[in-house]
């Protein structure tokens, strides 16, 4: 069977679609998220504060006698239970992202494949999948917001300085949801699109970029060269070879 570029791009244009309504409905989620954690923080500060500010030693006090757990460490605690509820809450979406995409590269070809498997695959010189990046971010997300809270404390900040810092640290976190999903996203395309050539037999393939204002200069001068099966290698023959990467393969089929 034969396929044209626009078909390919529109293919592609189908893909991007749903990154990007994966990527609003994790905002909302993150959002939902913020504004917890920007109550909690208000309430503890409220409770256990002067005219807006909470000293390190009164954060450290007990919070029963009973288990000895200071008010700073449920607080840390909550940070933690939050941004583990977040990941719980966003991998469904991720995932069912990787799965459509996948969905529609097979559709397309009219080719099975092991949607599992491709599902979580690897790539990368960290050779990890979408979840381990994923699951890496909110970690340090949670790392930088509790440093972000006990600096805070320590220089005597008010909470609307505290909450405004918050905000910064989310808005950070939303352009790297932003980045990673359409990062991913080209690169399940690009694994799938892998696995089928395989199973259809393609020899050689085509790299496909999008020509425009946004073209980078190494995905510029890709655009049209030819490669053997053998060498596909995402960042070096295939897409995405940065993030926020629109590339694509196309097969040459005799």
């Amino acid at each position: 069977m034969k396929y044209t570029d626009e078909e390919f791009e529109q293919l592609e244009h189908e893909e991007r679609d749903l990154t990007d309504e994966a990527i609003a409905a994790m905002i909302l989620l993150l959002t939902s998220s913020r504004n917890e954690l920007k109550k909690e923080l208000s309430d503890f500060y409220q409770r256990y504060g002067k005219d807006g500010v909470v000293t390190y030693a009164e954060a450290r006090k007990w919070v029963s006698e009973k288990d000895h757990r200071r008010r700073l460490t449920v607080l840390i605690y909550f940070l933690h239970d939050s941004f583990q509820k977040t990941l719980s809450n966003i991998s469904p979406t991720f995932e069912g992202m990787v799965k459509d995409i996948i969905g529609k590269e097979t559709k397309f070809f009219d080719v099975e494949v092991d949607v599992d498997k491709l599902t979580y695959m690897e790539w990368g010189t960290d050779e990890a999948n979408w979840l381990d990046r994923l699951d890496d971010n909110v970690s340090l997300w949670e790392y930088n917001i509790a440093s972000d809270l006990k600096r805070s404390l320590l220089k005597r900040e008010n909470i609307d300085k505290v909450l405004e810092r918050i905000d910064k640290r989310f808005d950070s976190i939303e352009r790297v949801i932003y980045k990673l999903t359409l990062t991913e996203s080209t690169a399940v395309g690009s694994l799938a699109r892998r696995e089928i050539f395989n199973e259809l037999g393609v020899t050689k393939y085509r790299y496909y970029a999008m020509e425009d204002e946004r073209t980078c200069e190494v995905c510029g001068e890709l655009h049209g060269m030819t490669f053997p099966i053998s060498a596909y290698e995402i960042g070096v023959t295939a897409s995405p070879m940065h993030p926020h990467c629109r590339c694509f393969e196309i097969p040459i089929i005799n």
